[in-house]
């Protein structure tokens, strides 16, 4: 692979891997740095996430921008996610060279408003369909004012996506996407790329853990709707307690876990303390109201852990049915818990799951689909 180059334009800084979206760029970063892809790497700065070496093992060059967060972004016509991170410096940045450019998530999508960018080829890796997720968010969300803000910026979203019939190739996530974005753009080839994530085989401790597992970014409210529901709903009718970990719980949420008998928080955990967690868990639960790309903590779930029990919502991965226990309400979850609490995971167990795993789920094989098409 000497002498390819790529650049990407991440909509965070992806390391620490930490929450779903970043572990998608990171290991594709590593996947791609492993077979000699020479990436130029630009992310945003805000909020809490800083610089990190970690990025230049990987990468032949890191830049950093500013995310232009305010007003003057919050009222603007373009969506407030791309408009934030628009950045002059990253245009002349790219413009100095040819090769192409990955935008992961609309979010980066801004480049396609520079007229000379769009002779080059440009790539787009969406998270999902993000004007529907933000529609989601909007009816999920209870504070007034975040669900004016997501339901304007749904509609920017959805008005702003005629810009993507620029971009050269469409990297969904999942399958659901892909149709969706065959069918918004049928002159443009749209290839379905499988989360990139952590793991390189299924390898998975026999026997039996002592609690269920929830976990994900308790920030988001689609997360936070499902760790309340379990709450009240799932922990005082089980036996087996519950752990809930994830970053950024609210205060509300924290509170609500301690006043709740058999719940335990693990508040921000770092990547060993969740790879124990995840690896010692009984079983996984895993919840979403909001059908959406691809959960990676479901990817997860299938590499490392023991009984995973899944709402339909969060099966938005084709032919892994056989080795998860779908649960539609909490009755049906109930039962499953009280079914697997007490039901060891076996040498045959481990066979099936690693049957359940298809070659488009392992990274090395997604990474030679990746290089295939742009090169």
């Amino acid at each position: 692979m000497e002498g390819k180059h790529l650049h990407i334009i991440a909509f965070d800084v992806p390391y620490p891997a930490d929450y779903g979206g970043v572990i998608d760029v990171f290991y594709k970063i590593k996947t791609l740095w492993k077979a000699g892809i020479n990436i130029h790497l630009h992310c945003f700065l805000y909020g809490k996430r800083k610089p990190h070496t970690e990025l230049n093992r990987y990468c032949t060059e890191v830049n950093y921008y500013k995310r232009k967060t305010g007003l003057f972004s919050f009222f603007s016509p373009v969506p407030y996610i791309i408009k934030s991170r628009m950045s002059r410096e990253l245009e002349e940045r790219l413009l100095k060279d040819d090769h192409p450019v990955l935008c992961e998530g609309i979010h980066t999508c801004g480049i396609l408003r520079n007229s000379a960018l769009l002779k080059r080829k440009i790539l787009f890796r969406p998270a999902n369909v993000e004007h529907n997720y933000y529609a989601g968010l909007a009816r999920l969300e209870k504070n007034l004012f975040r669900k004016v803000y997501f339901f304007l910026e749904a509609r920017k979203l959805k008005r702003w996506e005629d810009q993507l019939e620029h971009v050269s190739e469409i990297f969904p996530i999942s399958d659901a996407d892909g149709k969706y974005f065959r069918d918004r753009f049928p002159g443009i080839s749209v290839t379905v790329l499988y989360g990139f994530h952590p793991y390189d085989d299924v390898d998975i401790l026999p026997g039996r853990g002592e609690y269920i597992l929830f976990h994900g970014n308790l920030a988001v409210p689609d997360n936070l709707k499902a760790a309340r529901f379990i709450l009240e709903k799932i922990v005082p009718a089980v036996e087996m307690p519950v752990v809930i970990a994830g970053k950024d719980p609210p205060e509300g949420l924290v509170r609500k876990i301690k006043a709740t008998p058999g719940a335990r928080l693990v508040e921000n955990p770092g990547a060993e303390e969740m790879e124990r967690l995840v690896r010692e868990a009984h079983i996984h639960l895993l919840l979403t109201f909001q059908r959406a790309g691809l959960k990676l903590k479901l990817l997860i779930a299938l590499f490392r852990g023991r009984h995973i029990i899944a709402n339909r919502d969060m099966m938005t991965l084709e032919g892994v049915d056989g080795c998860i226990e779908i649960a539609k309400e909490s009755r049906e979850i109930m039962e499953s818990i009280r079914e697997w609490q007490g039901v060891d995971f076996t040498t045959q167990d481990m066979e099936l799951r690693k049957k359940c795993v298809s070659p488009e789920l392992i990274n090395e094989e997604n990474g030679k689909k990746f290089i295939g098409k742009i090169y």
